[in-house]
């Protein structure tokens, strides 16, 4: 599996001393369907390529049965965790048909990026373009990462929501998501009003309306669900 690196989108353009000095590094990852490759709260120790079969992003509310969010495909790349310095998986993984991946240790590639920057970033690069149709925001991020002094000298790598992120659309997706759930299981709704950089609006209607539990489904549901994903935005109820 590692020996068809060179033929992988990921890997095209690369010179033979860089996909040397990357290839040690991945490993072959193979799963049965049905298999629970990582779950929510799992130590985020590897990030992965998909190369073969499909798997489903799974998130669990703290008090409800667990969310679909999307399906990934070959190519795709899942346990971004990993990489951006997250001590967890924010979501659980599960193969939906026989699987073949690859995948690194977060903290080799790290490892790699400090040692061989040139190569480094552009690898980086390629993978935050990978997972931006989900995550829009990928590359900035990522950029932020490869440029902070405190990554330098401390090795510590922290996520930062500013008001130029483009983060609209993922939000607006895990709203979508979440809103169809509470449907689902409680008859209430939510609906993304707006989103400023800081503040996440949302509107609850349905079975929310005057009912005397809305503050802990704001706060419980909303509000945690969202900041499983981004933990530095406020959320706050429109009416």
């Amino acid at each position: 599996m590692l020996d068809s690196l060179p033929r992988l989108p990921l890997f095209h353009g690369l010179g033979a001393a860089q996909i040397a000095l990357l290839k040690p590094l991945f490993e072959s990852f193979v799963c049965e369907t049905g298999t629970v490759v990582f779950e929510q709260g799992d130590f985020a120790q590897y990030l992965y390529l998909l190369l073969k079969g499909e798997v489903v992003i799974q998130y669990k509310p703290y008090d409800g049965p667990a969310i679909i969010l999307t399906r990934l495909r070959p190519g795709d790349v899942f346990g971004w965790s990993a990489v951006v310095g997250s001590p967890m998986y924010t979501s659980s993984i599960i193969s939906e048909s026989e699987i073949e991946a690859i995948r690194i240790r977060g903290n080799q590639l790290w490892k790699m990026v400090e040692e061989h920057p040139e190569t480094g970033r552009i690898f980086i690069d390629r993978l935050a373009r990978i997972v931006s149709p989900r995550w829009e925001n990928a590359s900035t991020q990522i950029q932020s990462l490869l440029n902070s002094s405190k990554m330098e000298s401390t090795g510590e790598k922290n996520m930062a929501i500013t008001e130029s992120t483009p983060i609209d659309a993922p939000l607006r997706h895990l709203i979508e998501n979440l809103s169809a759930y509470i449907e689902q299981y409680h008859g209430g709704t939510v609906e993304y009003i707006s989103f400023d950089g800081h503040i996440l609006e949302v509107k609850l209607g349905g079975a929310c309306l005057n009912c005397p539990l809305l503050p802990s489904t704001l706060h419980g549901w909303v509000a945690g669900t969202v900041h499983q994903f981004f933990p530095d935005i406020e959320v706050v109820e429109v009416k």
